[in-house]
């Protein structure tokens, strides 16, 4: 006897509709990892920038306690990465400040990103300088949006990256 309320069900396979939910269910995760990616990898960009001028500072102030005082620029910032680029491309390496960091650091820092985003690198001015209300040695670098300059340091939003100025202590 045949019931008239029976499916007829030949094979094994799914509907075009239950295909296309599975599909769209996946992209939206997918979305969802890949946009919190992202967000890991501009924090590591930002971290990695921080640790950066850490390595910088101390070797600052490891060249201090052996030469007197920071190495003059005349009054001009210069670069103290292995680049700086775009608008700060302009900015170059000083053989003096070069010579002064060298026996502390054993290599110049770059950017992670390699110089592919807008403005970066690492300058120095010398002391001298009157900046934000004290005069001295400072340290000029860009975090991504949404980081935050390290204690000590001065800043400023310019909206696609966050400006620190980092004032060094004699």
């Amino acid at each position: 006897m045949q019931y008239i309320f029976s499916k007829r069900h030949n094979g094994g396979g799914f509907t075009l509709i239950e295909l296309l939910v599975v599909i769209s269910i996946i992209g939206v995760l997918a979305t969802i990892v890949l946009v919190s990616l992202n967000s890991a990898r501009l924090k590591a960009r930002n971290v990695s920038r921080i640790q950066s001028i850490h390595a910088l500072t101390t070797a600052f102030n490891l060249g201090i306690g052996n030469n007197v005082s920071f190495p003059s620029t005349g009054s001009q910032w210069v670069c103290v990465t292995t680049s700086c680029y775009q608008g700060w491309g302009s900015y170059s390496a000083n053989a003096t400040v070069d010579a002064f960091l060298s026996p502390y650091l054993p290599s110049k820092p770059s950017d992670p990103t390699g110089g592919s985003r807008g403005y970066g690198g690492f300058l120095y001015l010398n002391p001298g300088t009157y900046y934000v209300g004290k005069t001295g040695a400072y340290l000029n670098y860009l975090l991504e949006p949404g980081g935050v300059c390290p204690p000590g340091s001065f800043w400023s939003d310019g909206g696609v990256y966050v400006q620190c100025l980092l004032y060094l202590s004699q």
